[in-house]
């Protein structure tokens, strides 16, 4: 292969490779924080995804959602002062 053709390839490549990286499949985790014993929600928790720096806080009704999660599997752990899980 010329060396033109090299450089034309090398081009080409770094003009696709950014698509690439932006086209990786992302998600998104929800779901409800509840107190174990009565089941009733928690409000104000704090929900992470461990081994990532994403996470939410939940709303009064013990909600949460977390957007834009690349594909994969995550341990999800919630939080709150005086309650751990």
């Amino acid at each position: 292969m010329s060396r033109y053709m090299l450089k034309l390839l090398n081009f080409f490549l770094f003009l696709i490779f950014p698509g690439l990286l932006y086209s990786q499949t992302t998600g998104s985790i929800s779901g409800k924080v509840v107190y174990e014993s009565t089941g009733a929600p928690l409000p104000g928790a704090t929900v992470l995804l461990k081994g990532t720096c994403l996470g939410a806080s939940t709303d009064l009704d013990g909600r949460y959602s977390i957007a834009d999660i690349l594909a994969g599997s995550y341990t999800v752990r919630a939080s709150h002062v005086g309650v751990s899980s």
